[in-house]
């Protein structure tokens, strides 16, 4: 075939994919510029949609504008749910019965958490110092004589001079004990701790949807060839800057480690601003081995450049660090009638949130089962009405009529000053 025979395909071949991905919206969703066709949905049980990156890219005012309707152009009442990672309870009443230091050895404190203490497995210190790594050890006991170990060795650490507020937070093994003792190792000195609260375990996860709770947003990436020896670092365009960003995830092969991570964001790529922290590590405790690679922070949304530098200090870098980064799971929970067929609509900045009752009156049994369809392409509204005023559509034009408001000022003027002056009487 000739190379003008394919000149003259190409055009009727791009005309037939536009009008395979374009779709007619019934009337009143025409402003909703994308959608997606919900692929075989069941009835009779609640089924659930995962939002993807790809389609976070499109929508708008953080999925304000989802909306699933029929092929009648019906409005179905939908929940939005995300598995966020659930902020710690509210603490348990705790006491500190002893703050001590030993010289040469570690800083002891007891918490008493009184009588018919409910089961706890996390504490949090309070300290003033700001900036230290410490390792700590936690016991239980319930007469304050006879202990038992509950986390042999454990991190807490603070980096205020890089503007990471680390973690005083330790996770040890669930009990209902009444006293706990923490010894933080600090031989030098005794470590200051000025209170201490106490968690209850944690009921998450119990909901079907809450196994998985984040979404990759980008694969295990190498480091950049021009991170300093001081730091690790990585720069990540996400392409656009409507998909939300709130885990980090790490891989090395080094054996023992622990590391502060510095977590910046940017709209250019130029001008840099400090978000979010953690840490990473890696150790052995005994014959059991401890080890934190992923940073959580709460949902970060905006700006499409994303920087991530593991601080090494005066240590060699991680050796074969790679990271990735990843978005809190998203979904939408609905009840499909049978023998309909259903779009999911979005792309339109003009609407709020909708309200519905089914958010309100939807609970999740934790055996209930639970059916995901897929989502067809992305497809354009062919028939695409702008819900924008005229002016913001045209905005040109107010430029012209601005322009041309100014030249009749300026031909006024001179006019004023061309007329001859009237003659005195």
């Amino acid at each position: 075939m000739s190379r003008r025979f394919f000149s003259l395909l190409l055009p009727i071949a791009l005309l037939s994919a536009a009008a395979v991905c374009a779709a007619d919206l019934p009337g009143a969703w025409r402003s909703w510029r994308y959608s997606r066709l919900i692929d075989s949905p069941h009835s009779g049980v609640l089924n659930y949609l995962n939002i993807g990156p790809e389609l976070f890219a499109h929508s708008e005012n953080h999925l304000a504008d989802l909306r699933i309707v029929d092929d009648l152009g019906a409005e179905i009442a939908y929940d939005s749910r995300s598995a966020a990672t659930p902020p710690l309870p509210r603490p348990l009443a705790a006491t500190l019965r002893e703050n001590s230091f030993v010289p040469g050895q570690f800083t002891q404190v007891v918490v008493d958490l009184g009588d018919h203490a409910d089961f706890h497995n996390s504490i949090r210190l309070q300290t003033p110092e700001s900036d230290f790594i410490n390792w700590v050890e936690v016991a239980a006991s319930d007469d304050a004589r006879t202990w038992r170990i509950v986390k042999a060795r454990a991190p807490i650490s603070r980096f205020r001079k890089e503007n990471l507020e680390g973690n005083q937070t330790i996770h040890y093994s669930e009990n209902n004990a009444r006293y706990l003792r923490l010894r933080i190792s600090e031989p030098a000195q005794q470590f200051p701790v000025t209170a201490a609260e106490v968690f209850p375990s944690s009921s998450a996860g119990q909901e079907p949807l809450a196994a998985t709770n984040s979404t990759p947003l980008t694969a295990l990436l190498s480091p950049d060839t021009t991170s300093p020896p001081s730091r690790t670092q990585w720069t990540v365009d996400l392409g656009s800057d409507r998909i939300p960003v709130a885990q980090l995830d790490f891989t090395s092969d080094q054996p023992e480690f622990y590391r502060a991570v510095r977590i910046s964001n940017s709209p250019d790529g130029k001008e840099w601003q400090v978000v979010a922290g953690g840490e990473i590590y890696r150790f052995k405790a005994g014959v059991k081995l401890e080890e934190s690679l992923r940073v959580h922070f709460p949902e970060l949304w905006g700006p499409r450049y994303w920087r991530v530098e593991i601080l090494n200090g005066n240590d060699a870098p991680i050796t074969s660090a790679r990271m990735s980064l990843a978005m809190t799971r998203h979904f939408l929970l609905f009840h499909p009638q049978e023998h309909r067929i259903y779009r999911l609509l979005y792309g339109n900045a003009r609407v709020s949130t909708p309200q519905y009752d089914f958010a309100r009156t939807l609970h999740i049994g934790p055996n209930e089962v639970l059916y995901q369809p897929g989502f067809g392409l992305e497809e354009l509204t062919a028939n695409y009405a702008d819900p924008r005023p005229f002016t913001e559509r045209h905005p040109a034009l107010l430029w012209i009529a601005l322009g041309i408001a100014v030249l009749l000022l300026a031909y006024s003027a001179l006019r004023a000053l061309r007329a001859p002056p009237a003659p005195l009487s």
